[in-house]
């Protein structure tokens, strides 16, 4: 053999990714972790802990896999501090037959103790400082409050530190307990009650939104609030759990809290591969992503976290694919706008952010997928029930298609299925084939006086831009099947809109100004009204400038009979001055020659 092709062989052989990968397995019930490596290659004498896989990291190589055993449970935090490579990816799976083997971070409260009638405490088995959530026969459950549901209305409000109510009374002193506070539509936020005087209720945390007098609070995270069935309460000072039982006491129930933060902990590192593993009881995210990139999560199972269930900043090229998401009390996907080049396909996503108070304050809560970065894709995702936008998005050449989305909105509101809110320049963004349909709408803690729930299928909000929205179907929305506000540069074509309360609006107000609904395209579309009442098309300004706003034609319009006038025109609102025309088809095409070749 000549020379040059012997060292070249050498060479291969003694190349790392020509080494042989390596198989690492863990048993929960009949694994030892003072085996050696050795042993632990071989399924039938496997370690058993995350904490020894978690000393092991240092040791392991690109293509090498850690493999669970399907049927058992694992508790701990999984802390990735090894890459793999494109060719030969880390990869955490299952071996064995049954269901995904779980990684838990939930712990089992038990020795229960009657305090007062009903009420029982015991000592919390969680290493934890703050907990989260307590899980009760498997389903989450929110903390005590009072009232017990709806809110208390605050007249008055100073800033972000203080609000009046003449709905609570001075004794007791609710000095301490935590206060959740509607501050409007969009915003519910969580403080700390630090005086409460003569009807005013003085608190700390929360976001800078301003609150709105006439909307409501409740209070929460507190021993005197426990009166209803599975409210709990955490005392930190002593530690202990304590939870209303009734009459029938703790004897069979089930109660676990969490003990772990987070069940996957991933800091830049690249080429890391989840699959076919279930993780529950995160008392904040099971999956915390920083700094990474080609990160996979694949046909895995998530549930009960506390706060999301898959977090990431500043990860390009994450995929998080064909997973089940189920109760997150806040987010169950949240990417920010570091995490470019992501993909969030075929997972099913339920019972995203809905009890009120368990989530986070501010605006991107509640919600089932949040995703910022550049050139993502949200696709052939199922999505149902939602505290609030079911999909919130924005970035450079985005795509959010194919989608089932389904009863959003139900905790706050003004939002939508789909939500544009970009607060930045960003163009080539698209929105296409998803079907949207019931929003819900959360009228508690808000004025009575103020219009139905506006609730979206599709909302374009302030100063967002380039937009494509294309055939999607969108039904069954207290407000509008499609909504744009004082956005500009926006193509709507051959979308179905119907028995929305109105099919497409369009709308410019003084919320911002500076972004005036212009250059909208909107073709070959069908807005239909089911009932009497409902609209094809709305237009709105404060300005007189309607005709500025769109260019429509080849839309077909189906009013519930021909009696009925789809079409209405608001210029110069909340003026005096301000006129209202109502209109058919035909006037609509006559006054300002929209929709010539429309039917």
């Amino acid at each position: 053999m000549p020379s040059k092709y012997l060292l070249l062989l050498v060479l291969l052989v003694s190349s790392p990714f020509c080494t042989r990968a390596a198989n690492y397995y863990f048993s929960s019930v009949s694994g030892d972790d003072s085996r050696s490596s050795k042993l632990a290659q071989h399924a039938n004498t496997p370690w058993k802990t995350v904490a020894r896989l978690n000393s092991i990291f240092s040791d392991l190589r690109p293509g090498d896999s850690i493999l669970f055993k399907r049927g058992e449970t694992f508790n701990g935090t999984i802390d990735v501090t090894r890459s793999g490579s494109s060719s030969f990816p880390v990869v955490f799976g299952a071996y064995g037959s049954g269901p995904m083997p779980v990684i838990s971070g939930l712990a089992p409260v038990s020795l229960w103790t009657e305090t007062s009638p009903g009420i029982f405490k015991a000592a919390s088995p969680s290493h934890l400082p703050e907990i989260k959530m307590l899980v009760l026969n498997g389903f989450q459950q929110p903390m005590g409050r009072y009232p017990n549901s709806g809110y208390l209305i605050y007249r008055s409000h100073v800033g972000i530190t203080s609000i009046k109510s003449d709905q609570l009374a001075a004794m007791p002193d609710w000095r301490g307990a935590g206060i959740v506070i509607r501050k409007n539509r969009w915003v519910l936020d969580k403080g700390s009650i630090g005086s409460h005087k003569d009807g005013i209720i003085s608190y700390t945390g929360g976001s800078k939104n301003m609150p709105t007098d006439g909307y409501g609070y409740f209070i929460q995270n507190d021993l005197r609030t426990l009166d209803s069935s599975g409210e709990w309460y955490f005392d930190p000072s002593t530690r202990e759990v304590y939870v209303f039982f009734g009459k029938k006491g703790p004897n069979t129930c089930n109660v676990n809290v969490s003990d772990r933060d987070f069940l996957v902990v991933i800091n830049n590192q690249q080429f890391v591969k989840f699959e076919n593993l279930a993780f529950e009881g995160a008392g904040v995210s099971a999956f915390t992503i920083s700094n990474s990139k080609n990160i996979s999560i694949r046909d895995c199972r998530i549930d009960l976290s506390a706060t999301d269930a898959i977090r990431a900043s500043g990860s390009s090229y994450l995929g998080i694919e064909k997973c089940y998401i189920d109760h997150s009390q806040n987010d169950a996907i949240n990417l920010d706008m570091g995490c470019g080049f992501a993909t969030v396909r075929n997972n099913s996503i339920r019972n995203t952010g809905l009890l009120p108070g368990m989530g986070e304050s501010g605006t991107g809560s509640y919600q089932a997928v949040t995703l910022f970065g550049d050139s993502s894709i949200v696709e052939g995702n199922d999505i149902d029930s939602t505290g609030y936008n079911a999909i919130y998005f924005g970035g450079n050449s985005t795509i959010v298609k194919n989608n089932r989305i389904a009863h959003f909105c139900a905790v706050k509101d003004d939002g939508a299925g789909i939500y544009v809110g970009d607060w930045r320049v960003t163009t080539r963004k698209k929105i296409t084939g998803n079907i949207v349909s019931h929003g819900i709408g959360a009228p508690a803690g808000t004025r009575s006086f103020e219009p139905g729930p506006p609730v979206e299928g599709i909302y374009i909000d302030d100063n967002s831009s380039g937009v494509d929205v294309e055939a999607n179907t969108i039904s069954d929305c207290p407000d509008a099947g499609i909504k744009i506000h004082n956005a500009h540069e926006v193509k709507i074509k051959g979308n179905t809109s119907f028995d929305n309360a109105i099919q497409l609006l369009l709308a410019e107000d003084t919320f911002s100004s500076h972004s005036a609904v212009r250059n909208i395209q909107c073709y070959g579309n069908r807005f239909r009204c089911r009932s009497a009442g409902q609209l094809c098309l709305n237009i709105i300004s404060t300005a007189d400038d309607l005709d500025s706003f769109v260019r429509m034609d080849g839309n077909y319009y189906y009013p519930p009979d021909k009696s009925h006038e789809v079409i209405r025109l608001v210029s110069k609102i909340w003026s005096a001055s301000s006129v209202t025309e109502n209109l058919s088809l035909s006037r609509w095409q006559e006054l300002y020659k929209q929709d010539l070749h429309s039917l």
